[in-house]
C-alpha cells in the first residue's frame, strides 16, 4: 500500500471511529425508549461507552515536573533553535519524566505541542546527543506522522479506552448480571480491536518512515555524529539506566539517586556495550512495530551525506542544565515512590 493511500485509509477509519460515539448514544436512547425490561441493560452499556467516548482534551503528561519559557529560558533558546532546523511548531511547555527516553506530545482542546524529555536518559547524553534527542522528537510534528494528529491520535485514545473497558472480566461471585454486561462487553471488543488492527498496521508502515525522516531531521540540527551516538546509545547505555532504576530506585536516596546513576552507566565494561550492540543487529525488522530496528536507523543516518550540526552544544550547555536540574530532585521523587508503589500491585 502507498504511502498517500495509506493515509486515506487511516484517516477514513479515524472518521467511522469518532462516529461511535454518537452512535452508542443513539442505541442507548433508543433502547431506553423500547420500553422493555431486557432492553435496560445493553441500553446502559452503550451510554456507559458514549460517556467514555466523549470528546476531552488530550491529557499532559502524567507525572511529569512541566517547565515554561519563565522558569527555563535557556532550555527553550535551544528548542527555538533547533525548532526553526526542523520546521517544528513553536513549544511553550516541556515535561520532566522519569523515562528513559524523550517524546513528543499534544495536550489540550488545541492540541498544543509539549515534549517530554527523561531526565535519567539526558544524564547520559553529551550536549550535542541532547540536541539530537529533542531535534528527533521535535520533528515528528512536522514529518507526517498522522499518529501526532488530532483526528487520528485522538481516535486511537478511544479505541484504546474502548479495547481496556471491553476486557473480559468476570470472576466467580460476581453474579449473573455481572456475567450478562460482560458478555456483551466482549462482543462490542471483538469489532473494536478488528478496527484496532486495521488502523494498525498502515499506521505501523508511516509510522516506520516517520522516524526515518524524524533522524534525517535531526541530522540537520544535531550533525550526523551526534545522531550515530544517541541511537548507539539507546542500545548499549540506556539499558544499564532501565536495570539501576528498577533496582535502586528504592535504595537510593533521591537526592543521591543521579550521582549514583551516572557512575554505575559509566562502569559498564566496553566489552559489554560492545555485546549488547552486536545483540542489537539480530533485531528483525517487524510489521507490528512503529520503530525499525536501531541498527538501520544508524546504517540510514550513516548513509547520508555527513553535516555538522547547525546548533552548536554550547547551546544544551551548563545553562540548560541547571534550569532542569530545579526539579531533578522531584523527579527522583516521583520515581522512588512508583517503585514503591509498585510493591503493592
Amino acid at each position: 500500500m502507498s504511502a498517500g493511500l495509506a493515509r486515506v485509509a487511516v484517516h477514513t477509519l479515524a472518521l467511522l471511529t469518532h462516529l461511535l460515539t454518537p452512535a452508542f448514544l443513539l442505541l442507548g436512547v433508543y433502547l431506553l425508549t423500547r420500553g422493555t425490561l431486557f432492553a435496560i441493560l445493553p441500553a446502559l452499556v452503550a451510554l456507559d461507552l458514549a460517556w467514555l467516548l466523549r470528546p476531552r482534551p488530550a491529557p499532559f503528561p502524567p507525572e511529569t515536573r512541566p517547565l515554561t519559557r519563565e522558569t527555563a529560558p535557556h532550555l527553550f533558546a535551544l528548542l527555538d533553535r533547533i525548532g526553526a532546523e526542523v520546521h517544528a511548531p513553536r513549544t511553550d511547555i516541556v515535561a520532566i519524566s522519569g523515562e528513559v527516553n524523550a517524546s513528543a506530545h499534544a495536550y489540550g482542546w488545541r492540541r498544543r505541542p509539549v515534549i517530554e524529555i527523561g531526565y535519567p536518559m539526558w544524564l547520559i547524553l553529551t550536549p550535542q546527543e541532547r540536541i539530537a534527542l529533542l531535534a528527533h522528537e521535535m520533528a515528528h510534528s512536522s514529518n507526517g506522522d498522522s499518529r501526532h494528529g488530532l483526528v487520528v491520535g485522538s481516535a486511537l485514545h478511544s479505541l484504546a479506552v474502548l479495547i481496556d473497558v471491553t476486557r473480559f472480566d468476570w470472576r466467580e461471585g460476581d453474579g449473573v448480571a455481572r456475567l450478562f454486561a460482560e458478555c456483551l462487553l466482549a462482543l462490542v471488543g471483538l469489532p473494536v480491536r478488528g478496527l484496532m488492527v486495521a488502523m494498525e498496521l498502515p499506521l505501523h508502515r508511516s509510522s516506520q518512515r516517520a522516524e526515518y525522516r524524524a533522524d534525517e531531521l535531526g541530522v540537520r540540527a544535531a550533525g550526523t555524529s551526534a545522531m550515530i551516538t544517541l541511537l548507539d546509545t539507546t542500545t548499549t547505555r540506556a539499558p544499564s539506566v532501565i536495570s539501576f532504576l528498577e533496582t535502586s530506585a528504592l535504595t537510593a536516596k533521591p537526592e543521591n539517586l543521579w550521582t549514583a546513576l551516572g557512575a554505575a552507566v559509566e562502569a559498564v565494561p566496553a566489552a559489554e556495550l560492545d555485546r549488547r550492540r552486536e545483540a542489537a543487529r539480530s533485531e528483525d525488522v517487524r510489521w507490528d512495530s512503529t520503530h525499525p530496528p536501531t541498527y538501520l536507523r544508524i546504517e540510514r543516518v550513516a548513509a547520508l551525506p555527513h553535516q555538522e550540526g547547525r546548533v552548536p552544544a554550547e547551546a544544551a550547555g551548563e545553562a540548560v542544565d541547571r534550569e532542569l536540574g530545579a526539579v531533578a530532585l522531584h523527579v527522583a521523587q516521583a520515581i522512588k515512590e512508583n517503585a514503591r508503589s509498585a510493591l503493592y500491585h
